[in-house]
């Protein structure tokens, strides 16, 4: 999944993986001598409890209080609300308040929990894991009242597959259903399907062509929630998404408002997990970082009831570190890494190896006013280090710090007859912090020997021309959070060549090659405890003879918010807001 927030964690969501810890303790001061907090080593890895039997309503939250309006104020800016290509973490989070999938997450005393959401249970495989059966609970309705049936997520399961005209979203099911891999989707392909079936209004059934015992945490995403074909806008659908959930689309200026309000149609006693406490829910979308983050700490007027979700900055950390504004901020962990891919159609081995070697991280987390062990903490790997599996391994040789070689960089690049190599890559011209990154990554590549080319975009366009594979750029910056607790949400998502051409540039990296390519099929196939330790060595292996990618680092979560704000707290599966626990006190 892709996170939405600027580097060190910059454009591309939530990552379905669960925390073993609820949250990270904010990190103090080393002594009183005023030092940032030092860097910490992750090791924890991501775990998650299950309740098949999890009743609904959702368990209250004490203290809470209905009406009001919360205000998410954000610097970043959607580029689609289409369920079934939502996959970034700020859209997620706010997607489940509106499209329900077949399961969900919850937090009980803190820790996060699998169960149930529109099914009544979480799923039933068979023995190998290649069918799996849900049942539709009774009460199900849409925003407009009407039932919502099993023909509905078999329809929105078959839409996932139509990846010329709704890409950018999840593609497991390309590797994994039975038909996945010929089947177009709808539009294209008709109705006719053998990966899916609806034999009565509650039960959906999925087959898959290989083992997928991930599948119920996979049906926890947008993806899997309901839309009736007679009501598909196909390409504008995103623009009011039928709601399920309890909350539904009263406005929505791309790029600049979405509004929610309550969906008198969701009935609480269908759902385990969600509360519709506040009345309303108003994003304001593309707005200056400092500027959000100063208003909250600030605390005047309607700001009492806002959000932000992006990394707190330094210079804002610094100012409320020991100040009662501290306790309004709310700290989790981060299931994420953040890259800067590089294209292995247009830049050769030996010139990846030469901008690894000469990456400016120290520099450019100075200028990106990143916190270390709090917002940013070293990356060598393509899996976060909490991945179940995850080996230690450094094939740059830098630790994941430091400030670049630029001599031993221009050496590497001279001795393959490469000097002057253009690199380009887009940033976002009217973001102050993003134009500060991409000059330091300027002078830093420019004085190791390269060509480079800076791009600059809108910010409302900036995320989509990173995630498409046509645009000329030859670095693209991105962030992978896992899915769920298991290498097989990481490499097959983001590193499968077969996936390589499709739109949406899924493979950021667009390598294709034999050798990996068949070992993501191999390990997909293993039983998931035989595979952990594999799908380690393969991220070793790719970074060691491929070195498709510059990681730029981990990061936790960090959710600053007003006074008036209650029971903020840190979906650690997407690393956001759970804002279904929220309420504004009176």
């Amino acid at each position: 999944m892709r996170r939405p927030t600027r580097t060190a964690f910059a454009v591309v969501v939530t990552a379905m993986a669960l925390s073993a810890c609820s949250s990270l303790p904010l990190p103090g001061r080393s002594g009183d001598d005023g030092d940032s907090p030092e860097p910490r080593r992750s090791s924890t890895a991501y775990s998650e409890a299950q309740d098949a039997q999890a009743k609904a309503p959702a368990p209250p939250v004490p203290g809470a209080q209905s009406g009001g309006t919360l205000h998410v104020l954000s610097d970043s800016t959607p580029h689609t609300f289409d369920p079934t290509q939502v996959y970034h973490l700020d859209t997620l989070a706010i997607m489940r308040m509106v499209t329900r999938g077949l399961t969900q997450t919850r937090y009980d005393d803190g820790k996060p929990v699998l169960v149930p959401d529109m099914a009544t249970d979480l799923g039933r495989p068979n023995a190998d894991f290649t069918r799996w059966e849900f049942t539709l609970r009774e009460g199900l309705k849409y925003e407009d009242g009407s039932p919502v049936k099993a023909a509905d997520v078999a329809y929105a399961i078959k839409r996932q597959l139509a990846q010329d005209t709704l890409s950018g979203g999840p593609t497991y099911g390309l590797d994994y259903y039975l038909g996945g891999n010929t089947y177009k989707g709808p539009y294209k392909s008709g109705d006719d399907f053998e990966g899916v079936e609806a034999p009565d209004d509650k039960t959906v059934i999925i087959k898959m062509r290989k083992s997928f015992p991930s599948m119920r945490y996979y049906t926890t995403l947008p993806t899997f929630g309901a839309i009736p074909e007679a009501k598909d806008t196909r390409d504008k659908y995103g623009l009011h998404p039928l709601a399920t959930g309890p909350y539904k689309f009263e406005s929505y200026q791309p790029g600049k408002q979405l509004v929610l309000v309550k969906n008198p149609q969701w009935d609480p006693a269908t759902d385990p997990g969600r509360h519709q406490y506040v009345d309303r829910m108003v994003f304001d979308f593309g707005l200056e970082l400092n500027d959000v983050q100063q208003r909250v700490i600030a605390d005047k007027g309607a700001d009492q009831a806002a959000v932000s979700y992006s990394d707190i900055l330094a210079t804002n950390y610094d100012a409320i570190h020991g100040t009662p504004a501290e306790k309004r901020l709310v700290v989790g962990p981060s299931p994420c890494i953040s890259y800067m891919w590089m294209d292995t159609r247009k830049v050769p081995l030996q010139v990846r190896r030469a901008v690894a070697k000469a990456w400016p991280l120290a520099s450019e987390n100075k200028a990106s006013g990143s916190v270390p062990g709090l917002t940013w903490q070293p990356a060598t790997t393509i899996m976060p280090s909490a991945t179940p599996g995850w080996l230690e391994a450094d094939a740059i040789g830098n630790k994941g710090e430091g400030n670049g070689d630029p001599v031993a960089a221009r050496k590497l690049l001279t001795e393959a007859g490469q000097l002057g190599f253009e690199l380009s890559f887009y940033y976002s011209a009217d973001d102050e912090i993003d134009t500060k990154i991409a000059n330091v990554r300027k002078n830093a590549l420019t004085k190791a020997g390269f060509t480079v080319k800076t791009m600059p975009a809108p910010g409302a366009l900036s995320r989509e021309l990173s995630d498409d594979s046509i645009r000329p750029a030859n670095l693209r910056e991105a962030s992978w959070c896992m899915d769920w607790a298991n290498g097989d949400s990481v490499l097959p998502a983001i590193l499968d060549g077969k996936k390589a051409n499709l739109p949406g540039a899924p493979v950021p990296s667009f390598l294709n090659v034999k050798t990996v390519n068949d070992e993501i099929e191999r390990i997909s196939s293993l039983p998931a405890d035989k595979a952990l330790g594999e799908w380690g060595q393969l991220d070793k292996m790719i970074m060691d003879d491929y070195l498709p990618v510059v990681p730029l680092g981990e990061g936790g979560t960090t959710l600053l918010h007003g006074s008036k704000v209650g029971n903020v707290i840190v979906d650690s599966v997407g690393g956001m807001p759970d804002y279904g626990q929220i309420y504004v006190q009176k």
